[in-house]
């Protein structure tokens, strides 16, 4: 299993998924038990079940009360589409405008940042990451507000003064050397809250009909280490062919 600094869950995850694709669990084939996954993989069964969460939330699995779990499709591969295209490619023009930049430890962050950062028994309050929220605009009108963590223990402390943030985060990586390669992403769709409305003119939608795709994502790098942690309030009118997008946003 994986070395320091790896995310458990997310490799026993892969683990699981690299069987279903060759063939080991095929699809109506049912898992092994948890205490057997834990010792076959030689993980806590905590780590077993939140693997297992993940799975069952992107419709790889399902789990039948009193009679166990199974593979129901394959796991899905990730369409990498970014924000930049997206736009282009309803005729638009997209711009970024940084709302705020700013230093934080993880017991202050939002989402899942604790559980992605804090590997290798690290307190909270001792681990500092950055925390940067941005606008995303199409022909300057609001479609996504956006907040990215990064831990300053992979950037630097002057990451801050270094680096604007308003273009692709993704020539920030490029920089450090690494690369965007894989996401564990939750997606929910809700009525945005009053505050989203304003922050993205969503006042003209009828009240009813407002939606929003809250995006909670886990970026991994080409190591399989946590690169960052992201989390989107994206208009379901701008976005109504939902499409996974990882590598350039």
């Amino acid at each position: 299993m994986p070395g320091a600094g790896k995310i458990l869950y997310y490799e026993v995850k892969e683990q699981i998924e690299s069987w279903i694709v060759g063939g080991d669990l095929p699809v109506g084939s049912q898992l092994p038990s948890e205490p057997a996954l834990t010792e076959k993989l030689n993980v806590s069964r905590g780590t077993i079940r939140q693997a297992l969460g993940v799975m069952e939330r992107e419709g790889t699995i399902a789990r039948r009360s009193g009679v166990g779990t199974f593979v129901v499709r394959k796991p899905k591969r990730a369409k990498i589409v970014s924000f930049t295209q997206q736009v282009f490619d309803k005729g638009k023009k997209p711009s970024t405008q940084v709302v705020s930049m700013k230093l934080i430890t993880a017991n202050e962050a939002e989402g899942r940042v604790c559980e992605t950062f804090l590997a290798g028994c690290d307190e909270p309050d001792q681990v500092q990451v950055y925390r940067i929220e941005r606008l995303r605009l199409a022909d300057d009108r609001p479609v996504a507000q956006q907040v990215i963590f990064l831990r300053v223990a992979d950037f630097g402390p002057n990451l801050l003064e270094e680096h604007d943030f308003a273009g692709s985060i993704f020539q920030l990586y490029d920089r450090y050397h690494r690369r965007a390669a894989t996401a564990d992403e939750i997606i929910q769709a809700r009525r945005p809250t009053e505050k989203e409305t304003q922050i993205l003119h969503m006042q003209d939608i009828e009240p009813n009909e407002r939606l929003v795709y809250v995006r909670d994502r886990i970026t991994y790098d080409d190591e399989n280490l946590p690169l960052e942690v992201l989390i989107s309030v994206d208009r379901s009118d701008f976005f109504n062919r939902y499409q996974y997008r990882i590598l350039a946003d």
